[in-house]
């Protein structure tokens, strides 16, 4: 706990950060009051969404506390999750990060390795080259120069997408498909202070119509992270947040919700890609999602035209 943080902290001069404590904002106050750990994993899971993870890294920035990425899973569609979060918190540590938990690539910023299992080269894995510049400064910039499709902006402008508009957050579409986020204030430090917001990234809005969380819509594939891969080789002694193997497992058919931003061009759709049309993807929501689909069945056909038409504008 944030005792035993506290302790170990005042035994070494390395930077504490964990996954067992800080995972919320009453954990955060007492860190702030009383330091047991000098970097904040956050984690849109634990921490309930994006925003709740900008309002955190402002309350660390405001008590000088280092900012990081608590991965989640070492899938694919975890790592894209990281990605996406990088825009907003924008800094060098993400792309390390996701190196280290989704590669086993160590860096300077993570030098470390999860195990030390069949590890046979030094650390950290990744050095600069020539250019002065490592992987990780590549890909991190790679990301930052990144860029969604724009929408259509003269289809966009028609009554019958405007309408869909609207009726898109009527049934509460908007609900996970978050419409508009905003990156960290300049100045912002993370990672230890390894990393500044400059003012190029700060402050940014922009419009992913994602929340970029998981949700249970009844699509689900039955996979789950590698339990001892991502908590260590305690996990089965984790009783944290009345973790369990029943609340574990219960992930296994939950999906990262994607964002719709470009969706016009995708001509597969849902995880799997099994859906073909914008309208058959809509009426596979269940689960969680089954109230919002049933309240778009309910519309008049020439209603659900109209979501179909604004999503066609994405």
């Amino acid at each position: 706990g944030l005792n035993g943080m506290r302790r170990t902290r005042q035994m070494i001069r390395v930077p504490l950060a964990t996954n067992t404590v800080v995972v919320n904002f009453e954990q955060l106050a007492a860190n702030v009051l009383d330091t047991a750990v000098d970097v904040i994993l956050l984690d849109t899971t634990f921490w309930g969404g994006i925003r709740a993870c900008v309002k955190a890294a402002a309350v660390c920035e405001t008590f000088q506390l280092g900012v990081a990425v608590h991965s989640s899973g070492e899938l694919g569609i975890q790592l894209a999750t990281m990605l996406h979060l990088g825009a907003v918190i924008p800094n060098l540590s993400f792309a390390a990060d996701a190196y280290l938990n989704e590669m086993g690539i160590t860096s300077r910023l993570f030098p470390e390795e999860v195990t030390k299992l069949c590890n046979t080269v030094s650390e950290p894995n990744n050095v600069a080259g020539s250019d002065g510049l490592d992987d990780v400064d590549h890909f991190a910039r790679f990301i930052r120069a990144s860029e969604a499709p724009a929408r259509d902006s003269k289809l966009s402008e028609t009554p019958k997408a405007k309408r869909g508009s609207k009726l898109f957050d009527r049934v509460g579409c908007d609900t996970c498909h978050v419409r508009a986020l905003t990156t960290a204030p300049a100045g912002t430090q993370v990672n230890g202070g390894a990393f500044t917001v400059p003012a190029a990234l700060a402050e940014k809005t922009f419009h992913p119509f994602g929340d970029f969380l998981l949700h249970n819509v009844g699509t689900g594939d039955g996979i789950v992270m590698a339990m001892q891969e991502h908590y260590g080789r305690n996990v089965y002694q984790i009783t944290w947040k009345k973790f369990s193997l029943d609340s574990f497992f219960s992930t296994r058919n939950k999906i990262r919700t994607a964002p719709l931003w470009g969706v016009r061009l995708r001509p597969r759709l849902m995880h799997d890609g099994a859906s073909l049309t914008l309208r058959d993807a809509i009426l596979r929501h269940h689960g969680e999602a089954i109230r919002v689909t049933r309240r778009f069945e309910r519309l008049r056909p020439t209603d659900q035209n109209a979501v179909v038409e604004f999503l066609k504008s994405l």
